[in-house]
């Protein structure tokens, strides 16, 4: 009998309901607790004590708030937290909020879960040196309210997914210092949007701005510039500060979502070195430190610096040295199609002393700046024409995709596509901001904006598709 099933023709695509697969470890042992806490109110939370727990062993405290429209149950069932605890030996407590799956960020909710810290404090041997918050999205803000407020609570606060604006704010500001770290999603904006909105990003990269400068002046951050590590999706920037750190961690390609390991980053490269003893911030290295990439450069159009860990290097002259962005003129083509051709798309470029002040290169001009030698320190040679892609590597001829170009007096070279043919170079573009490193680093959008804010670069509007 012959088989049937080579004619059915199945073809490899399936539907499948991405949104539902956010599995995380089964969870065990999460004990649903009631009481009055709020007065007239029965509060419900949720308590998970790791196996480890004994009477009498100080332990840490992590205090999980949930987002609108969620509940302390379901939160708890979306997060490693408890994983975490049983690894860490903490105790990880997911509240409800007091009205209806929906914290109202007042007084009110404040004094709630300062009380409830307390009767946590009362019933288990918390180390209240070691106490953590963290919210998403609606929880973000709730933990922020607290935080602004009862910062002496707390040895440092985590926020994900959900800044707070002008109007919730209303001016306040901390009263005091607290090491704070910030996870944001780079395609999370907005979604009130009209026809009007040049920028769909403009408005929570600005709210993100606004929560993260509040902290700077009482957490003593002053002027000085992040250390920059983008480690793969991740983007750190971090901000040591002299009373309190501050860490921006941007995903790339993430929306408005906490990532399952959120648990993990936020233990391993805050919490884990944070205490406050006698009510004063106390500091040690965390289980994985942040520091800045030194094989990580960022170029943005317009400015004639680059970035690289903290600090920003010249690679040319102001003005007529800026990185450039390339774009191809609106001319007849061969062919009537266009497809996205390397002659179709644009290229951002900037100055052949790019390799002199990031890769130590020896930069020699001829014939009236047309051609360019680049001499690195091991000797390597490369030979780069304006107006051509062609180029010559220790005496072989290869060929970029897009042409270096000589205009005002500087040789501009297509440093992303250069640097990976020659060194292996990962690159990654963000609104005209560039990452080329030596390791897989994908730049955010928010990062990106937060380098050319400070390298003084230009950003074309990113227009609502």
């Amino acid at each position: 009998m012959k088989s049937m099933i080579r004619k059915m023709g199945r073809q490899a695509v399936s539907l499948v309901n991405f949104e539902s697969m956010n599995r995380v470890p089964p969870l065990r042992g999460l004990q649903e607790v009631k009481g009055e806490i709020v007065k007239g109110m029965e509060n419900v939370w949720y308590e998970y004590v790791p196996a480890s727990y004994a009477e009498g062993k100080k332990v840490p405290l992590v205090v999980q708030l949930h987002g609108g429209g969620n509940d302390g149950k379901r939160w708890a069932g979306m997060t490693v937290w408890h994983e975490m605890a049983e690894r860490k030996g903490c105790i990880v407590v997911y509240p409800n909020s007091p009205d209806y799956e929906c914290w109202t960020c007042d007084d009110r909710d404040i004094q709630y879960l300062l009380d409830l810290i307390r009767l946590l404090c009362r019933k288990y041997t918390i180390d209240e040196t070691r106490i953590y918050m963290q919210g998403m999205s609606n929880g973000d803000q709730m933990t922020l309210a607290f935080s602004m407020v009862h910062p002496e609570v707390l040895a440092a606060a985590g926020f994900a997914t959900g800044p707070s604006d002008e109007e919730v704010l209303d001016g306040d500001l901390p009263c005091g210092a607290l090491p704070i770290i910030q996870m944001r999603g780079e395609m999370d904006i907005n979604w009130k949007l009209t026809p009007e909105t040049k920028d769909i990003y403009e408005n929570r990269y600005h709210m993100n701005d606004l929560n993260r400068e509040i902290w700077m002046d009482v957490n003593g951050c002053g002027d000085a510039l992040p250390e920059l590590s983008i480690l793969g999706k991740d983007n750190f920037l971090y901000y040591p500060g002299k009373q309190a750190p501050i860490l921006s961690w941007e995903i790339a390609s993430m929306g408005h979502r906490e990532p399952v390991y959120g648990a993990q980053v936020f233990w391993d490269r805050l919490y884990s070195g944070c205490a406050r003893v006698d009510g004063k911030i106390q500091l040690t290295e965390t289980e994985k430190p942040i520091s800045g990439d030194e094989d990580t450069v960022l170029i943005s159009m317009g400015s004639h610096l680059a970035y690289r860990k903290n600090a920003c290097i010249p690679i040319g002259r102001p003005g007529t040295g800026d990185v450039r962005v390339f774009v191809p003129a609106d001319l007849p083509h061969f062919c009537p199609v266009y497809t996205g051709e390397m002659a179709e798309t644009e290229v951002m470029c900037a100055p052949a002393e790019f390799f002199s002040a990031i890769c130590g290169a020896d930069i020699r001009y001829e014939e009236a700046g047309e051609i360019c030698h680049l001499v690195f320190p091991n000797g390597r040679e490369i030979v780069l024409r304006s107006g051509a892609v062609l180029f010559e590597d220790a005496g072989e001829y290869r060929a970029l995709q897009k042409p270096c170009v000589l205009l005002c007096g500087t040789f501009f070279v297509p440093v992303g596509e250069l640097c990976q043919m020659l060194f292996g170079s990962y690159v990654s573009v963000a609104d005209d901001v560039m990452c080329i490193s030596s390791h897989w680093a994908c730049l955010g959008r928010y990062t990106a904006r937060v380098v050319c804010g400070i390298l003084g670069g230009d950003m074309r509007a990113r227009k609502r598709e």
